[in-house]
C-alpha cells in the first residue's frame, strides 16, 4: 500500500468526496466517518477522463510538509501505476472504503469495505494457515521418524553391549617378564598383541572371579609414542599404561588400558575398547610384580 492511499482515506473522511486520476470519483455519505460501517453507502463514478481532484493535492501536501507541485507530480505516477494494477485483473485498495477493480468489459467497478467483500484476504489467510498447520505436521512426523530410529539404535546398542557373553574362552595369565617376549608384531604402530603371542601360563577362572586385566590397544617400536599416547589417555582420565618386551633384538612397547574386571565381563570390555580405538584389542593379566 502507497502512503497516498491512506491520504485519500483521511481526505474522504473530510471532504465525502475525492476524484482519481483517470479512475473515478468516490461520494460518501454525509455521515460516513472512520469505523462507522457506511462504506456500503459509497458511490462509485467511473470516469476515464476525470482529474485527481486539487483539494487532495493540497491536503496532502500540507500533511506531508511537501510542495505542491512536486506532490502532484507524485500522484500522477502513483495512479498511473494503480491503474496499470487494475488493469491486469488486480484490485485497487483504498483502506477502509474499499477495492476498485476492472470488470470484464474492463470497466471500473468499487467493491466497499466490510466483511461481505474480504473474502479474498481471508481465504489467503486460510491457505497461508493451511500450509504452515500442513508444514508442522510434515515436521512433526519427521520428528518422531528420527526418534523412532534413533530409539531403535540405542536399543540395538544397549541390546550388544549388556548381552552376557557366555563365551568360557581361557583369560592369559602373563607372569613372565615382558622384556622377554617373543612375539612378533605385524605392525610396529597400530598392531596388538595377541592373547597367546607370549610365553606365558594359561590359567582357566571363574566367571565371578575379578582379574586385573591389561587390555592391550597397540604395540608400537616407538618409546616416544608410547609414552605420549599414555600420558593422553591418562590426562583423559583413564589408568593408562605401557610394559615392553624384545624381539630380534628390537624393543617393542604395549600400551594399555588396565581395569580390574569380572571374568565375564572381559569380553563385553573388550569389545567396547576395539569400538572405541578402533582396532582389535587383546586381553592379559596383569603381572604380579
Amino acid at each position: 500500500m502507497n502512503r497516498f492511499d491512506a491520504y485519500i482515506t483521511y481526505y474522504l473522511y473530510e471532504t465525502k468526496e475525492v476524484s482519481l486520476e483517470k479512475i473515478g470519483t468516490l461520494k460518501a455519505p454525509a455521515s460516513f466517518s472512520p469505523g462507522d460501517g457506511q462504506a456500503a453507502a459509497i458511490e462509485f463514478i467511473y470516469d476515464r477522463k476525470v482529474a485527481t481532484s486539487e483539494g487532495l493535492i493540497n491536503f496532502i501536501a500540507e500533511k506531508a510538509v511537501k510542495n505542491k507541485y512536486l506532490i502532484t507530480s507524485d500522484l500522477e505516477s502513483h495512479f498511473a501505476q494503480v491503474r496499470e494494477f487494475i488493469n491486469i485483473g488486480k484490485s485497487y485498495e483504498i483502506p477502509d472504503v474499499g477495492f476498485i477493480k476492472a470488470n470484464k468489459s474492463g470497466v471500473y467497478e468499487f467493491l466497499p469495505y466490510s466483511e461481505a467483500n474480504r473474502p479474498a484476504r481471508i481465504t489467503t489467510q486460510q491457505t497461508k494457515r493451511s500450509k504452515n498447520t500442513n508444514r508442522s505436521a510434515l515436521q512433526f512426523i519427521t520428528v518422531l521418524i528420527v526418534i523412532a530410529i534413533l530409539a531403535g539404535l540405542g536399543w540395538e546398542a544397549y541390546q550388544y553391549f549388556s548381552k552376557p557373553k557366555t563365551d568360557t574362552t581361557a583369560i592369559t595369565n602373563n607372569n613372565t617378564d615382558t622384556t622377554t617376549n617373543t612375539a612378533t608384531p605385524a605392525d610396529t604402530t597400530n598392531n596388538v598383541v595377541s592373547d597367546t603371542a607370549a610365553a606365558v601360563q594359561t590359567t582357566n577362572y571363574a566367571h565371578s572371579a575379578v582379574i586385573n586385566a591389561q587390555y592391550i590397544f597397540e604395540t608400537t617400536a616407538s618409546l616416544l609414542r608410547a609414552q605420549t599416547r599414555t600420558a593422553q589417555l591418562k590426562n583423559f582420565g583413564n589408568n593408562a599404561g605401557y610394559d615392553s618386551f624384545t624381539n630380534n633384538n628390537t624393543k617393542f612397547y604395549s600400551l594399555y588400558i588396565l581395569k580390574p574386571t569380572k571374568v565375564s565381563d572381559t569380553l563385553r570390555i573388550r569389545d567396547s575398547l576395539a569400538k572405541f580405538f578402533q582396532k582389535e584389542v587383546s586381553v592379559r593379566i596383569a603381572s604380579n610384580r
